[in-house]
């Protein structure tokens, strides 16, 4: 017999399904409120010098090098000239081959009293590339706090102190900055800004009001001791999001993760769409393998204009409401609070005008369309530089070739 659905069930699945964007407005709602309320009292604060020891605590500085890039020589010196008493930095580079190895000669000579030490080749055994370069730094390490800091990351004292500072409470095991880019020119610059000062600050900050832990491994401080105690960084090789595995296993341990006051400084000089495109797929593939109901449900829900649309129809719905106006109201406001969180995300004046800033803003809501369905074209294969891995449900990669060496 052919299934006929009475009007009583259907009017209920209209019901529940027109509930589903009411519901995700008030988180992402209260979302907003957060990060807004966050980046406005707590962001670019100098942290509190009660907080500090009066002998500051040593620092190893472990920064992962692989070829040369044209702002490569900016981000290293600014680690040379950060002014802490106590510090080293541990400089793992994977062959010595690397054009990298004549910038550091070139930056020891200029400053021959920073403590420098160099690595070359990484640790058997470890499929992320990151992770392999970086432990024979952690394996040597004189200082018991250790910044992970990447290539693209620009440093600077204030950083320094700040996360020293916030560090220092015992249950406090890491304190990690909020993704964030440095002003450069072009599309795909604006295009990489907003993404992270609008849709990565909003979540990132929020979450870790929550006390959700969202991490990301480009700059963190950590507790050597407190990373040991869940097996040690080069146990996360196995993982391509090593940086979501450390964060939340420090957290099951009853570990604080806290948010430094300066969000990180990316500093990169060329950046395309297309390489900004294939980064976030590679991103959200490794999501789906972690915790495939938040980033292949609620996350493209949550994103302006697939929530938008799905929510104009809603309120049509429930109030018969034009659509379309409705859809146009919610853009708008949308687009008036990411622009001011961006504003207090960049702490001053933005690098583009309000033009294009909406030009930017509406490339990458349109983008994460084409993301997600690539994305879930093959979500367990994941290409990284000249190497593609397999990842399965859990986060454990495999590699699938090995053709080349992955930039840092």
């Amino acid at each position: 017999k052919m299934f006929i659905m009475d009007e009583v069930t259907l009017n209920y699945i209209v019901f529940c399904a027109a509930m589903v964007p009411i519901i995700l407005y008030g988180i992402v709602g209260t979302f907003f409120c957060v990060s807004l309320f966050y980046a406005k009292f707590y962001l670019h604060r100098k942290g509190d010098p009660s907080l500090l020891l009066t002998e500051l605590p040593g620092v190893s500085i472990i920064k992962p090098l692989m070829g040369v890039d044209p702002l490569l020589e900016e981000n290293l010196e600014s680690h040379f000239l950060i002014n802490y008493p106590k510090y080293e930095l541990l400089l793992c580079v994977q062959d010595e081959q690397d054009p990298v190895l004549e910038l550091i000669q070139k930056l020891k000579a200029r400053y021959p009293k920073v403590d420098t030490t160099l690595f070359i080749g990484g640790e058997d055994g470890i499929i992320n590339p990151m992770v392999h370069n970086m432990a024979p730094g952690y394996n040597h390490a004189s200082y018991d706090l250790i910044w992970i800091s990447t290539s693209r990351i620009k440093a600077s004292t204030e950083i320094l102190l700040d996360m020293v500072g916030k560090i220092q409470p015992a249950k406090v095991a890491m304190v990690h900055q909020m993704p964030f880019t440095t002003d450069q020119k072009g599309i795909a610059a604006t295009v990489e800004k907003i993404y992270f000062g609008c849709n990565i600050a909003r979540n990132y900050l929020a979450l870790n009001v929550f006390n959700v832990p969202c991490v990301t491994g480009m700059s963190y401080l950590v507790k050597k001791a407190a990373l040991d105690e869940i097996n040690g960084l080069s146990y996360y090789g196995k993982y391509l999001a090593e940086d979501f595995f450390i964060a939340k296993f420090l957290h099951e341990k009853g570990y604080i993760l806290r948010v430094a006051a300066v969000p990180a400084q990316q500093n990169v000089a060329s950046c395309t769409v297309v390489g900004y495109k294939d980064r976030m797929v590679r991103w959200l593939r490794l999501r789906l393998n972690m915790m495939w109901f938040v980033s292949g449900v609620l996350e493209p829900m949550s994103e302006a204009l697939i929530l938008g649309t799905y929510g104009a129809w809603a309120i049509h719905h429930f109030f018969g409401y034009n659509p379309y106006i409705v859809f146009l109201i919610h853009t708008s406001v949308w687009i008036i609070l990411d622009y001011i969180n961006l504003r207090m995300i960049e702490n001053g004046p933005l690098p583009f005008n309000k033009l294009q800033f909406a030009l930017g803003w509406f490339i990458r809501e349109t983008l994460v369309i084409f993301v997600f369905f690539e994305a879930l074209t093959n979500p367990w294969r994941i290409k990284w530089g000249k190497r593609t891995y397999r990842v399965s449900c859990g986060g454990h990669t495999e590699i699938l070739n090995d053709k080349a060496i992955l930039p840092i």
